[in-house]
């Protein structure tokens, strides 16, 4: 009887230390499943060798700091709360929905526009279009809209097309200018001026002594051969 105990004993022993040693020499978490309960590593490293899969089936969440290195695939709806930050290339396919501010640090191209320094630039060479955000300017090849002096345009070569006072309209190109007012007409030539209003016309004539003009009077205007006119004076 006791023989026997002893025999199971002893069997029961060994069967333990069998136990324990391919406890030892295994890998514990292989085919290994946890139900109910929590799955916790402190201090440590869960890591996948190459070749290894992480398959996540229902909810998951990371809490912490956390670092991905190399491809990532996600499929479905990704939603993201809080602040993000991307550094690097990237590519975005589909339609893209911006609710709310949208700030550009950089440079963005859309075919040929380019957007970089708040300036919008369209197409290149000659034709580019250049809009400056900060001076309010259009920049068309060598033409300029600005909206200084009440508005004006600059033409390649420097003639100007702008606002004038009373709500007029000025061209101008060197010493010369057009005027167009509600009430009348100007062309002026360096300190010459012509003024075409519904009163009739005025014009700031050259002078000649009535000393050359014999049989003329202070006021007249007389025309020489050449055409040229000016006004009599004593």
């Amino acid at each position: 009887m006791v023989d026997d105990v002893t025999a199971k004993l002893v069997t029961a022993i060994r069967n333990l230390q069998n136990d324990v040693r391919r406890l030892l020499s295994s890998r514990g978490l292989e085919n290994s499943s946890v139900r109910g309960g929590r799955l916790r590593f402190i201090g440590g490293i869960l890591r996948l060798d190459s070749g290894a899969l992480l398959d996540l089936i229902g909810q998951w969440r990371l809490k912490g700091p956390g670092a991905i290195t190399g491809d990532v695939y996600s499929e479905g709806v990704w939603t993201q709360v809080g602040d993000w930050d991307f550094t690097g290339d990237g590519d975005l396919a589909g339609d893209v929905d911006l609710s709310g501010i949208f700030t550009l640090i950089g440079k963005l191209i859309a075919g040929d526009i380019r957007i970089e320094d708040g300036n919008i630039y369209v197409g290149a060479g000659a034709s580019q279009i250049v809009i400056n955000g900060a001076a309010g300017t259009i920049t068309v090849g060598g033409m300029t809209i600005d909206p200084a002096d009440g508005g004006k345009v600059t033409f390649p070569g420097g003639a100007q097309l702008r606002a004038d006072v009373g709500n007029g309209i000025q061209m101008q190109i060197g010493a010369v200018k057009i005027s167009a007012q509600a009430s009348f007409i100007q062309l002026t030539i360096g300190t010459r001026s012509i003024t075409i209003n519904s009163s009739g016309i005025r014009a700031d004539l050259p002078t000649a002594p009535i000393a050359n003009w014999p049989g003329r009077q202070v006021g007249d205007v007389v025309s020489n051969a050449s055409g040229d006119l000016f006004r009599i004076v004593a």
